[in-house]
């Protein structure tokens, strides 16, 4: 392939309407650097977009709404716009080749199917058209697959509620069996979280109020979003700083609200298809 990126069209969505689940299939095969919604018609906005997922064999490796990852598009300052809607496997908001390419998805490496669901609550006459970005296999010279390979972008969901302010504890899984590499957690809540502690072995590796969060991002050029604390391991754009779970033998997520609250937790994993 001469080309070292594609930039295509997908298959058409099916079940486009106004109030209900359009699905599409993407064919593997090729390492996807990003899957962009280009949202048209009357009336279709991504607010409008209440749930996004993308399933590898069946297994959801994506799933947020569409507000949500404009926001977490919107805080790595990418371009964002009204009509498009990028979910990214590639970080562009990353350092070097390798930091932006390691979390691409190689969709050669065991995916047998990839289907997206997108729910649309609301809209007029949507239309909705899948481009994708894409490149070769993730394989060296020799054509054996690099070490990477299996490893891809991924972004899971937790919904959370806490009846008083507090401490909210929250558990991700660690260790040499089901750990993963943690690049950043968005808590999306209403307005009264204030801070928080990692803990990993008993060291406190993160520690910060809102405020001192939010200005050690902008140091690095991020955005941080309203009613969303970003708790972001790679902020310099260097991977190699995310955290590794899979060495923990405990690890501890402490959030601090100041009245009661409730929202989502999204967590971005660099993580192979079939551990979590």
């Amino acid at each position: 392939m001469s080309v070292k990126k594609l930039n295509r069209y997908g298959l058409p969505f099916a079940n486009v309407v106004p109030t209900g689940t359009a699905t599409n299939n993407i064919t593997p095969g090729r390492t996807i650097d990003r899957l962009r919604l280009k949202l048209s018609g009357t009336t279709l906005t991504k607010a409008m977009l209440t749930s996004i997922k993308l399933k590898a064999n069946g297994k959801t490796i994506i799933e947020a709404s569409g507000p949500q990852l404009d926001k977490i598009n919107t805080y790595k300052g990418n371009a964002v716009d009204a009509g498009y809607l990028d979910i990214d496997f590639a970080d562009p908001s990353m350092l070097s080749t390798f930091d932006r390419e390691v979390s691409a998805f190689d969709s050669s490496v065991g995916i047998g199917s990839l289907t997206s669901e997108i729910t649309i609550a609301g809209a007029t006459a949507p239309v909705l058209t899948p481009i994708l970005t894409e490149s070769a296999q993730q394989k060296d010279r020799d054509g054996k697959a690099l070490p990477y390979a299996p490893v891809m972008a991924k972004l899971l969901s937790y919904p959370f509620n806490i009846a008083t302010g507090g401490k909210l504890p929250f558990s991700t899984p660690f260790g040499p069996q089901n750990g993963a590499v943690i690049k950043r957690v968005h808590v999306f809540h209403s307005g009264n979280m204030t801070g928080a502690t990692v803990k990993e072995n008993s060291l406190v590796i993160h520690e910060s109020l809102r405020l001192e969060n939010e200005f050690l991002q902008k140091t690095y050029g991020r955005v941080p979003q309203a009613n969303v604390y970003t708790i972001d391991f790679v902020v310099d754009g260097n991977v190699e700083n995310a955290l590794n779970t899979r060495t923990a033998s405990s690890l501890e997520w402490l959030f601090d609200f100041s009245a009661a609250d409730n929202g989502t937790i999204l967590v971005e994993y660099l993580d192979t298809l079939g551990n979590l």
